[in-house]
């Protein structure tokens, strides 16, 4: 049996939406339950668990609500854990992905890679709130693939298309968040964001919330010169315009687009400096190393110098 060494790597990747009315989540809500979905979620019960188990049962309201429960619970069950083990109190609303890297000690240039999250929920938030940024967080959760930063198609433009329009993405996220909040709260207590994207016909429109997340404002042209020097492949994002947008990501205080390219630049300077680590090992071990184990590490030395010599 194949002996492992672990290299734990935390990327917290979170990207919250913000502006005034966003975070009011389109105000008040007019039921007999307004004392208990207006003050914090963690007062609905005596701890922070119990709590949690009453946002699941207001999530429940919902069709849709009940289907995206069920779902993540089956993630987390292939994780051994229940889905209440998942969810956390935190400072903000994130999904936190852990990468862990292991490294054969009878190949030491075989690598397999495991990803594990948890749901952090904002403690500051009233019950509502909460209930509209556990949907979200929960479909970054269930339906988002774990992105690989180490492996040779993480690009910038791959990135960044990946995170707004792919499975579990911030789109997805959206769209689920507004579609539930209608179902639970009723379509006069949507915020104006989710009202901007919902259509004549009674449905949410993804071309209308995925041409959101790409209103730059003042960030166009500085999103321009960026694209320019990191080789971002501006034909990819048909929807990218100067139109002021109302989807702001609080980690940059910028755009989703101008978040996700300075966040990308931030992950492959941690990659880059841990491979520049390990090319530095293996480089101390070269005159001991097997031919066929040399050959390797000179292939692998010239694919992370391919990679990141933007970065060291």
């Amino acid at each position: 049996m194949k002996s492992f060494l672990y290299l734990s790597i935390l990327f917290s990747f979170s990207l919250q939406t913000y502006s005034s009315d966003w975070a009011n989540r389109g105000g008040q809500i007019e039921t007999k339950e307004n004392w208990r979905r207006n003050n914090s979620w963690q007062h609905l019960e005596s701890n922070e668990k119990s709590s949690i188990q009453q946002l699941f049962k207001i999530i429940e309201t919902s069709d849709k609500g009940v289907k995206l429960l069920a779902r993540a619970r089956i993630k987390a069950r292939k994780e051994d854990k229940s889905l209440l083990e998942v969810v956390s109190a935190g400072d903000v609303s994130l999904t936190d992905t852990t990468l862990i890297r292991k490294f054969s000690s009878v190949d030491p240039f075989q690598v397999s890679y495991q990803a594990k999250s948890v749901v952090f929920l904002d403690r500051s938030h009233n019950t509502k709130n909460a209930v509209l940024d556990l949907v979200h967080e929960l479909t970054h959760y269930t339906f988002k693939t774990p992105f690989n930063p180490y492996e040779n198609q993480f690009t910038i433009s791959s990135f960044l298309k990946d995170t707004i329009e792919g499975k579990g993405g911030e789109v997805d996220a959206f769209l689920v968040e507004c579609r539930i909040g209608k179902e639970i709260f009723g379509k006069a207590e949507l915020s104006s964001q989710c009202m901007s994207i919902l259509g004549s016909n009674g449905k949410f429109s993804r071309t209308l919330a995925t041409a959101e997340f790409y209103k730059m404002g003042q960030f166009f042209d500085k999103f321009i010169s960026m694209s320019q020097k990191t080789r971002l492949r501006l034909e990819k994002f048909k929807y990218l315009s100067r139109d002021q947008g109302h989807l702001i990501s609080s980690a940059w205080g910028s755009p989703y687009p101008y978040a996700v390219a300075k966040e990308y630049t931030t992950i492959m300077g941690k990659v880059c400096s841990n491979d520049k680590k390990r090319l530095s090992y293996f480089g101390l071990q070269k005159g001991r190393l097997p031919a066929s184990e040399y050959l390797s590490f000179k292939k692998m030395k010239k694919r992370i110098h391919a990679r990141c010599k933007e970065f060291y």
